[in-house]
């Protein structure tokens, strides 16, 4: 089962905490992100963390390697305008969904979404629904 990784999610890795140890849970699994959550991970890392960018390009790498990563495309914004208006999502939140949606995940892991929430593309009948998950509810 693919599962997608959010970069509020992620960004937890780099912490010495129990957090830590569910992102590496959830890494092992079918993991995807996109190219949007690389991007974000490491403006976060260097911007907010102040983390030196050899250090943010090795945790990168790793995530590439780790991960299928998804590319940014005109099928994924197009998508995103479509789940923005259904469910009333941001657009860089219903980038994140699309990507999730297109590439065929389970389950969405982020904190900053309605947790439970499924997701379904209208006219995807027999598609598989995104289920939203906040990987450190309680």
């Amino acid at each position: 089962m693919k599962v997608f990784i959010d970069t509020n999610v992620l960004i937890y890795w780099v912490d010495d905490s129990a957090r830590a140890d569910v992102v590496e849970q959830l890494l092992v699994q079918q993991a995807v992100i996109s190219v949007q959550v690389l991007n974000e991970f490491a403006n976060v890392l260097r911007r907010k963390r102040a983390m030196a960018l050899p250090d943010i390009e090795t945790l990168c790498s790793t995530l590439i390697e780790t991960c299928d990563v998804l590319d940014l495309s005109v099928r994924t914004h197009q998508t995103a305008l479509t789940l923005m208006a259904r469910y009333n999502l941001s657009v860089y939140d219903a980038n994140i969904v699309a990507a999730a949606v297109l590439g065929d995940c389970a389950i969405l892991y982020t904190e900053d979404m309605q947790d439970g929430l499924n997701v379904k593309l209208p006219g995807s009948e027999g598609h598989n629904t995104l289920v939203i998950c906040n990987p450190f509810r309680i």
